[in-house]
């Protein structure tokens, strides 16, 4: 007659043979279902420039103007008043923050002073225009 042997004890391991297959598999699913923003803002046409300068996009905030004067801060559309309350929260979030103009080239110049106005209202005084490189 065979003897059985009785486990008096229970494994307490934990198998991690496959621990690199999951690890892997989880890293290509978020790979793969991750989606990227791209900035939309409005439709303009840049000046041209002789020369550009980068700005850091980590401390700007930019407005859109089109050539019907429609005003986009940051992919929000806004009227001229809003300007003001909305540039003074993004300053108190961040003091270097700089104004990033991408207007088109046939915006007028009486609008573009209404809106640095408010800028200057509200303590935003680090501007930059955008251009295209070109002659």
């Amino acid at each position: 007659m065979a003897k059985i042997q009785k486990k008096t004890k229970a494994s307490t391991e934990i198998p991690n043979a496959s621990m690199s297959d999951i690890a892997f598999l989880l890293l290509i699913f978020f790979m793969v279902s991750t989606v990227f923003v791209k900035e939309k803002g409005l439709d303009v046409v840049l000046p041209k420039a002789m020369e550009i300068e980068k700005i850091p996009r980590s401390h700007s905030a930019t407005i859109y103007v089109d050539r019907s004067n429609t005003i986009s801060i940051d992919d929000l559309a806004v009227e001229i008043p809003q300007i003001y309350g909305i540039m003074l929260k993004k300053k108190e979030l961040d003091f270097n923050l700089i104004a990033c103009f991408r207007t088109d080239k046939k915006t007028t110049y009486g609008y573009m002073a209404d809106i640095m106005k408010q800028l200057r209202d509200a303590d935003v005084l680090r501007v930059s225009f955008e251009a295209k490189l070109g002659s």
